[in-house]
């Protein structure tokens, strides 16, 4: 069936038949695109099952019908003032809208194939999916110790990479410490020397002053005076 027939059948068997119990739409939260493409193929598959088993007639086929759509309601834990916001929603995008319905048939042509399988075939693949399982379980858990044992080397790397840098730090202390010493020691001696020099100039300069002061002066010579003649 051609997708644009499908979508106008199965809009107007909406507006025939399951809506027609229930209260206008009010703000709700919308579904998600996923979610409403789930609903709308369990809802088709629904309608065909009711066509194959209609029976009844006038009110009868109402509650019948409204009861089918009730179930795929009840199934997806949603209300129908859900699903009749978000199905308006998305419509009026129709390019959005075609795109869903493309996947609303590609599911529901996946779930014809399953109901077709022999036992035999369902039972293949589930295996199929069971193994496919499994070897995602093992490639995550291989994926998980890989990471361990990275971050493990990681981490080592890092811890001696700390413990270099930390001797490292120790030793340029130890060295600032013994070069600090050094010029301390250094300028102690400068020191030392320059006060024995300036004591020694002192002391010379002392001696100096000491040997001038015992230095004998010479008296000084007096010159007689001439007696004077008598007359």
């Amino acid at each position: 069936m051609k997708k644009g027939i499908l979508i106008a059948i199965f809009v107007l068997f909406l507006l025939s038949g399951f809506m027609g119990c229930h209260r206008g739409s009010r703000h709700v939260e919308l579904l998600s695109r996923d979610t409403l493409i789930e609903v709308l193929a369990d809802l088709h598959i629904s309608e065909s099952a009711f066509r194959l088993n209609q029976i009844g007639v006038g009110n009868q086929v109402m509650v019948r019908r409204n009861a089918y759509f009730n179930w795929v309601l009840e199934k997806h834990h949603i209300t129908y003032q859900q699903f009749d916001t978000s199905f308006k929603f998305y419509l009026t995008d129709n390019e959005r809208f075609s795109k869903m319905y493309d996947q609303v048939i590609n599911k529901i042509k996946l779930r014809i194939l399953d109901n077709k399988r022999t036992p035999k075939e369902e039972q293949v693949r589930r295996d199929s999916i069971k193994k496919d399982s499994l070897q995602k379980i093992v490639i995550q858990k291989a994926a998980l110790r890989k990471d361990s044992i990275r971050m493990d080397s990681i981490n080592k790397v890092n811890l001696k990479l700390a413990a270099i840098q930390k001797e490292k730090v120790k030793q340029d202390s130890i060295k600032n410490a013994s070069q600090k010493k050094a010029a301390y020691k250094k300028e102690a001696s400068i020191n030392e020397s320059l006060k024995k020099s300036l004591l020694k100039v002192k002391a010379d300069s002392l001696k100096k002053d000491t040997a001038k002061r015992k230095k004998v002066v010479p008296p000084p010579v007096i010159k007689k005076k001439a007696p004077a003649l008598i007359k």
